[in-house]
């Protein structure tokens, strides 16, 4: 049997104020995951909530990073020779605040309410009784927005001050997340990447500019005082912080105008702009569970962090950590197309066309990635990024897998059908698909001894513990489906002729998928069963993740999964499957793995509600949703894990509700849930908002306004 991951229950959220707000205090606001757990954001700008080892929470710009070499001993070619490493930036976003002619130091309270996504600090400091109240903007990305207030007469002073980057040479590093090897940690410079500090004091404004030595990145930062008053018995003292990160050679010039703006708006203004922005996400976003309030706090967190961290202007997308840590060193991997889109695709459109903006940016890149690994045609998009070109330097786990091309495909092919929006097609989205597609002709083959299936050999499915495999049946499926949709778009827009498009066609219905005939269920990959199973019995508790503690080639001669394969196709693509095969793929999978990525939990979730087992479905469901809010895995304080956000959401929607899309119609078929009775949740769905209750195994839609959208529950088509 696999390693069971253990229960996890929404009784047991540690910071659960109500059903919108997060709330710690005493020992547990010095809990390693609360400066993870309380970030904000917008998207491009992250800050960390209080806790951290260094003095202050650090600051994230999505999208801006450093470029480091990758040193190894025995390189090949096509190997990556530099990564992208996203690091902490200078602090713009707290006050200097002193009480008694003392630091005030660490906050007694932290508070974050979710409805507005407003942070509220308070410190233990006698009579003065400091609060910080903090948002990051959501209508305008350059702006942070502090309120500092305090007992009016309290020997209280307070003013702008920027604080360098860490490890600046001004500023150390914070080192405590680098007590033990932890690839999925960045690793500390030895020396500092940042370059031409330049300060700009001015009364009531502190300036400073720095430069990454090698990406060539400036990163402007600010904050100005833009107001004081006494209301009531308090002073309140409201502070406006603005970032700008580029490589145009603007650095401090081009915070005035920003920190002015901000100062003639006023805190008050910028706050209410955030409440309407935030009451438009939620109308579309809701999530209700009655009688369950914890659970309702689990979903909307994710919700909420998830706007606060991905990228909203196409020129960025959302790292696996989000802005909320330097887990995984800020990159982009797949899961951002496969788990994040689809959650904003059905909730937030432009956010998710963002997203698949950004990609389609990349597409020299991804260009230029296939031709350093040996196609002369096509484009395959790095396993993990910033910048665009490949950051894996370790190709059997990364580059090998190709199903990131597909990932991709997928991502587009969703948000088409959430959306009807076809006007990405037009502006490289098209061009995006034809190009993944053609990797596949490019290394896979019609194979005459196996009477003519098309063979995809060499390749690494969503299970990194078993690489470079043949055939992989994820990987597979996936191709088929992307090659069948490039050929139908590559025609409609003459990026293919009709020679190429029946190549695809032919090439996906020829497609292999191994089936194992003693356990009559698709095989995982050609040798998948062949393999000798680990020794579950014999594995102590303390060995997983094995990744960390068990030589890679060492797992790869064993029969075990790091997280869903298989069953993440099932996941993906439950048709494919008889209900009584979906039964079978599950359980035989259950049994080999160890769900050692937090990407798992969800997938086996929803492939759990498509085989109608609702028990199971719940279980994992809870574990994907409370990942982070009750660090599940030990590990949240290097940031939030954010597909396991997203998994919580798309559990609920397309594993409980059974939402898909069937042509031009939204479908729901409901799964009987233990413990999850009654719940209601808003879709986006070709311009309308779908308003889903469900009751047990039944459900009820109603339309807001007077588009009209097909609906079918059930099997039944309904009047919305």
């Amino acid at each position: 049997m696999g390693r069971s991951l253990p229960e996890a229950s929404f009784a047991d959220v540690r910071f659960a104020r109500d059903a919108w707000r997060l709330a710690a205090d005493g020992d547990s606001a010095r809990s390693d995951h609360v400066p993870a757990l309380f970030s904000i954001g917008n998207g491009f700008i992250g800050i960390r909530g209080p806790g951290e080892a260094a003095e202050a929470p650090k600051v994230y710009l999505n999208g801006v990073y450093e470029r480091v070499p990758i040193a190894y001993h025995e390189a090949a070619h096509g190997y990556a020779r530099e990564s992208d490493l996203r690091l902490a930036v200078a602090d713009a976003t707290r006050p200097a605040i002193l009480a008694g002619g003392e630091p005030i130091g660490a906050p007694a309270s932290v508070e974050l309410d979710l409805a507005r996504c407003v942070r509220t600090e308070r410190f233990p400091t006698g009579a003065a009784e400091v609060a910080i109240e903090q948002f990051v903007s959501m209508t305008d990305t350059a702006l942070v927005l502090t309120r500092v207030s305090f007992a009016d007469g309290a020997d209280v002073t307070v003013s702008p001050m920027v604080i360098p980057p860490p490890g600046s040479g001004e500023r150390a590093a914070d080192t405590s997340n680098h007590d033990v090897y932890d690839p999925r940690v960045a690793p500390v410079m030895a020396t500092s990447p940042w370059v031409d500090p330049q300060t700009r004091d001015e009364t009531g404004t502190a300036m400073r500019s720095d430069r990454l030595r090698t990406s060539g990145f400036v990163v402007a930062c600010g904050m100005r005082e833009i107001e004081r008053r006494t209301v009531g018995r308090r002073v309140q003292v409201d502070f406006a912080s603005a970032y700008h990160a580029g490589t145009d050679g603007h650095g401090v010039d081009a915070l005035t105008a920003i920190l002015r703006a901000a100062a003639e708006r006023g805190y008050d203004a910028l706050l209410a702009e955030q409440v309407a922005w935030f009451a438009d996400f939620w109308t579309a976003s809701n999530v209700a569970m009655p009688g369950q309030p914890r659970a309702e706090l689990a979903i909307r967190f994710a919700l909420a962090e998830l706007a606060m961290a991905v990228g909203r202007d196409g020129k960025t997308s959302i790292g696996a950590k989000g802005q909320t840590g330097e887990g995984y060193e800020g990159h982009v991997f797949w899961d951002a197309d496969l788990y994040v889109m689809p959650v904003f695709a059905f909730t937030q459109p432009a956010i998710a066309r963002a997203m698949l903006a950004w990609r389609i940016s990349k597409l020299g890149a991804a260009r230029d990635n296939a031709r350093a690994m040996g196609h002369e045609h096509g484009a395959l998009y790095p396993w993990r990024t910033i910048g665009g070109h490949e950051c894996s330097s370790y190709f059997p786990a990364g580059s090998a897998q190709y199903h990131i091309n597909a990932d991709i495909a997928y991502a587009l092919e969703t948000y088409l059908a959430a959306t009807g929006d076809r006007t990405l097609l037009d502006v490289g989205g098209a061009a995006m698909l034809v190009e993944t597609a053609r990797i596949w002709l490019a290394i896979g083959y019609h194979d005459a001894a196996r009477g003519g299936a098309f063979v995809i050999n060499r390749v690494t499915g969503p299970d990194e513990y078993s690489a470079i495999v043949n055939n992989n049946l994820y990987t597979n499926m996936m191709a088929a489906r992307h090659l069948r949709f490039a050929a139908r778009e590559g025609l409609a827009a003459s990026l293919i002729d009709d020679a190429e498009a029946a190549q695809m066609v032919r090439a996906a219905d020829a497609m292999l998928l191994a089936y194992d005939d003693e356990r009559q269920v698709y095989a995982q990959d050609d040798a998948y069963f062949q393999l000798d199973p680990w020794p579950f019995e014999t594995t102590r508790p303390a060995a997983y993740p094995l990744l960390l503690h068990v030589h890679p080639l060492a797992i790869y001669r064993r029969r075990v999964s790091k997280q869903a394969d298989a069953v993440l196709a099932l996941a993906l693509m439950p048709d494919a499957f008889d209900p009584a095969m979906r039964r079978r793929m599950l359980d035989t999978y259950e049994a080999t793995t160890v769900h050692d990525s937090t990407l798992s939990a969800s997938a086996f979730a929803t492939a759990a509600a498509h085989a109608g087992d609702g028990a199971r479905a719940a279980h994992y469901w809870r574990v994907a949703a409370l990942t982070d809010l009750n660090d599940l895995f030990g590990n949240t304080d290097h940031g939030l894990h954010m597909a396991a956000l997203a998994g919580s959401w798309t559990t609920l929607a397309m594993g409980f509700a059974g939402m898909r899309v069937d042509g031009d119609t939204l479908c729901f078929d409901p799964v009987g849930v233990p413990g999850l009775s009654d719940y209601r949740f808003t879709v986006a769905f070709r311009g309308a908002q779908v308003d889903v209750a469900v009751s047990g195994r039944t459900a009820s839609v109603s339309v807001r306004g007077d588009r009209a959208v097909a609906i079918r529950v059930a099997g039944q088509e309904v009047a919305a």
